[in-house]
């Protein structure tokens, strides 16, 4: 039975120099007692100041959105695959290994002595996967053909076995917008100013955090007039236990059309710079007359922001 600690079996997992080779594939652990597999993946990072992150997504519903986010960075709520919940196996510029846990909208923390226990049990059956691809480098892909992920589960305590993992369909991904009525009657009273165009960003911003015992990210919603610069939105926010990450997108288009309402006329058009925000403001389209736009680069506004 496996008794190091999750640090010496990272360590043990970087000197076999196969990150590289396992960049394309998945597998999924299963232990005994836990309901949910972890899902292990690869990310190769700048070296600046990491080097490799091994993942260990949590469950089928944040696997599956681990993939999707990978493939359209504007898919669902995550910014960054950072903000998907798992287990994070960190290898820095120094060959120095580190673990966190990662949630969404929080800072990744320190692991509690129980999940230290649970990782170094879902790494050490990773480790072995790793050795074997060494000799069978198409080993993670042995049940792709049942539309199966390779598996090792822990069949009885410290009993493993190589199992096909069935492969369920990814439930569809909803969003719900809605806008106070009072808000929106507001809104159609202002008058509309054709000329007028407003540049708007809502993003995560990773150097800035709260202040607190498990301290939060911070979302920056910015609306500033295209002409002039005036700042229209400017806020900082972050998850609440209540909402979560859905509540925090799901409720910036309502804060956008609130602050609208207070400058006291509707733009002729409102320019964005993410796929995300574009679909997230879709819906107001519905309610008032301006146009919207999808733009790669909004100099006045990414001056603003500092980017």
């Amino acid at each position: 039975m496996n008794e190091l600690t999750p640090e010496e079996v990272g360590s043990r997992m970087h000197a076999l120099g196969l990150w590289e080779a396992l960049l394309p594939f998945n597998w999924a652990i299963k232990t005994k007692g836990v309901a949910i597999p972890y899902f292990c993946t690869v990310m190769k990072c700048d070296g600046n100041p990491v080097k490799i992150r091994f993942m260990m997504v949590e469950g089928w519903q944040s696997f599956h959105e681990y993939i999707r986010t990978r493939i359209d960075a504007s898919y669902g709520f995550y910014s960054s695959p950072m903000e998907i919940p798992h287990f994070e196996l960190v290898v820095d510029s120094g060959d120095g290994v580190h673990l966190f846990r990662h949630d969404p909208g929080y800072v990744p923390r320190a692991l509690t002595p129980t999940e230290r226990a649970l990782c170094a049990k879902v790494m050490w059956e990773a480790y072995g996967i790793m050795m074997r691809v060494e000799s069978d480098s198409r080993l993670p892909l042995k049940f792709a053909g049942e539309k199966s992920m390779f598996a090792r589960v822990e069949t009885e305590p410290g009993v493993w076995a190589d199992q096909p993992l069935p492969i369920p369909d990814p439930p569809p991904h909803v969003e719900k917008i809605s806008f106070p009525k009072a808000l929106v009657a507001k809104a159609k009273d202002l008058p509309f100013a054709q000329g007028d165009v407003v540049e708007m960003d809502f993003r995560l911003l990773p150097n800035i955090i709260t202040k607190e015992a498990r301290p939060r990210c911070a979302y920056q919603l910015a609306a500033i007039a295209a002409d002039t610069g005036e700042r229209i939105a400017w806020e900082r926010v972050s998850v609440s236990r209540d909402c979560g990450l859905r509540g925090l997108w799901e409720g910036m288009p309502p804060r956008v059309l609130a602050k609208l309402v207070e400058r006291g006329r509707i733009p002729g058009e409102i320019k964005v710079l993410s796929g995300r925000v574009f679909r997230m403001m879709r819906p107001l389209c519905i309610e008032l007359p301006f146009k919207l736009s999808l733009h790669d680069s909004l100099p006045r506004l990414e001056a603003a922001l500092g980017l």
